[in-house]
């Protein structure tokens, strides 16, 4: 393995560890009061507590779904009560407060928080005080309106529909859920009925937190995210800085404010399994913003353009949305626009990664029925079907390695004339049979051609729901996530990444080295210590990946350096 396999591997590296390495980790669990900045959106006064108080004793239902009594937190007129209307299909279930109509909860049915029979379902609504999905409407009336008592006109099991008015201007938020599945719609009506014109301007809001459910390194993370172009941006809600193993070791700032020039498409927020999404019925005149609040919340808007009402007329807004798994058959059967949301690599390298993961959930439903086995099955198919080229760059490193002895005394011999000791080296390759092209770069296309396979793969693990709480066996019970033995105070002990590189420094050992040079060796020993830490924090599925990799290398890499025969002079 020379410099240029080196660098490589490398770069490689660098790309799959700037997901994890600069993601936000939890937040400490005491916040102290912060007030948000927000520049371009007023918001109601009196902030939101930073905890929720202690759940009160159930309420009375006066109509299926609707409860009535709860205090109403953070807006205006706090004594007030709000009734807090349930919604719910087979897969969500949203609540939603009368006061102001925001989102308070959305709970996925099918997926718990955490492993363990006793664990509540996952929460999409990770800062509930605050809510998610709520508009701002305008000024004037229509201010007074945003956090108005609405009143419940219309109410089903998955439909609920309020309205409120004032001074001759009324306003009717719609909220329905599909009949199955995590798909929904959110309308917006504004109609004048006012002797005067009104000014609206409709924000669709998101707010997000880290939240509990975050790991030690932060792989569990919130972040906006908003279709701009043909791109999808993505800004996490916190910076490198909150607690966690990385974050002890490194600082950082939080997030800037980001603006987004029409069309914006859609817009939301984010973990790495999970999508609370809004698409927008007239994109090409949304514009939107994404803002830090803290060091650990955030807020997403997507604006439309301000609009006068004259009197007589009414306004209409509406929203596709989706609040669910980044599961590419649940997202397109609400709406394949979401698709560049799912967050499954360069699009040229989505088929490869499609690929794979319909192999590894193929593998688990028919072969092994344990994600680390199918894991194991696909590395061994991987590297069979590079065989061929490792093959070739493993014999021809040994064949020129051979030779070593005899350049250098070339090198010594013809040390002040170049092009002799060129002619001479050039000389003894035709003797020895060796192109000199293919076995020094012979080590590199492989690695070339491997590189898209182990990006393809590190996606689809990430993306790879599946693989959420899967166990593998003895300790490592989540192959999403770091396996952690046991720790010594701070630092938790992972034996996956230890043992993978001490497999990577018996590869080098055994890999000949062309130029016997001592500096080299030394770069790759660091190269391996610096895998070590790099793979500390990345989900043990992927370590393990690797690791089955190398020991499949280091077999291949001793069968070859045990057939392999010293050339001779002729």
């Amino acid at each position: 393995m020379d410099r240029v396999q080196i660098g490589l591997i490398a770069v490689a590296v660098a790309l799959l560890a700037v997901s994890f390495l600069v993601q936000p980790a939890a937040p400490p669990p005491d916040r102290g009061p912060e007030a948000d900045p927000g520049p371009q959106y007023a918001e109601p006064e009196g902030p939101p507590p930073t905890a929720e108080p202690p759940p009160a004793a159930p309420t009375p239902m006066t109509q299926q779904g609707v409860r009535h009594g709860e205090p109403v937190r953070g807006i205006p007129g706090a004594a007030r009560t709000e009734r807090v209307v349930e919604l719910g299909n087979d897969a969500v279930g949203v609540r939603v407060n009368s006061s102001g109509v925001r989102v308070k909860n959305i709970t996925l049915k099918r997926f718990q928080n955490q492993k363990g029979q006793n664990s509540l379902p996952v929460e999409l609504v990770t800062w509930p005080e605050r809510g998610t999905l709520f508009t701002f409407l305008g000024t004037g009336t229509l201010r007074e309106l945003e956090t108005a008592e609405y009143e419940l006109v219309d109410h089903d099991a998955r439909h609920a529909e309020f309205r409120a008015s004032r001074a001759g201007v009324s306003v009717t938020r719609v909220i329905e859920l599909d009949e199955s599945g995590y798909g929904g719609r959110l309308r917006i009506k504004i109609e004048n009925g006012a002797a005067t014109p009104v000014s609206s301007q409709v924000h669709l809001m998101f707010y997000a937190q880290q939240s509990a459910e975050a790991s030690d390194t932060g792989f569990i993370n919130y972040s906006t995210l908003v279709q701009s172009g043909d791109d999808v941006e993505r800004r996490a809600v916190a910076g490198i800085g909150s607690p966690g193993f990385f974050s002890r070791f490194f600082g950082g700032d939080g997030p800037s404010s980001d603006s987004y020039a029409s069309p914006v498409e859609f817009g939301g927020s984010d973990s790495q399994y999970f999508l609370l999404a809004a698409v927008v019925e007239d994109a090409q005149t949304v514009s939107a913003r994404s803002e830090p609040l803290g060091r650990d919340r955030g807020r997403f808007a997507l604006s439309h353009p301000p609009v006068e009402l004259p009197p007589g007329t009414s306004l209409d807004r509406g929203y596709r949305l989706y609040f669910g798994p980044k599961m590419i058959d649940r997202v397109h059967a609400v709406d394949a626009r979401l698709d560049p949301a799912l967050d499954v690599g360069w699009s040229w390298i989505r088929p490869l990664v499609d690929l794979f993961a319909a192999m590894l959930k193929w593998t688990y439903q028919n072969v092994a029925a344990n994600y680390g086995i199918a894991i194991i099955l696909l590395t061994i198919l991987l590297r069979i079907a590079v065989f061929p080229l490792t093959q070739r760059s493993m014999k021809s490193m040994r064949k020129f390695s051979v030779l070593a002895p005899e350049l250098k005394v070339i090198q010594e011999k013809h040390a002040g004339d170049r092009p002799k000791q060129q002619e001479a080296m050039m000389k003894l390759y035709r003797e020895k049979g060796i192109n000199p092209l293919t076995a020094m770069g012979g080590g590199c296309i492989p690695i070339l051609i491997q590189m898209p396979f182990m990006i393809s793969l590190y996606f689809a693990l990430q993306s790879t729901i599946e693989l959420r709480h899967a166990p593998f066996m003895l300790w490592i019970d989540d192959l999403s996530a770091p396996e952690d033995l046991f720790s010594i105070g701070p630092i938790p002990i992972r034996v996956l990444p230890l043992m993978m590189g001490a497999s990577m420094l018996l590869q080098q050992r055994l890999t000949p080295n062309p130029t016997a040079d001592p500096q080299q060796r030394q770069m790759m020993t660091v190269m391996s210590l610096m895998f070590i830490v790099l793979f500390y924090a990345f989900p043990s599925g992927l370590v393990l990946y690797w690791f089955v990799s190398n020991l499949l290398g280091i077999a291949q890499q001793a069968l070859v350096n045990r057939g392999a025969t010293p050339a001779t002079t002729s």
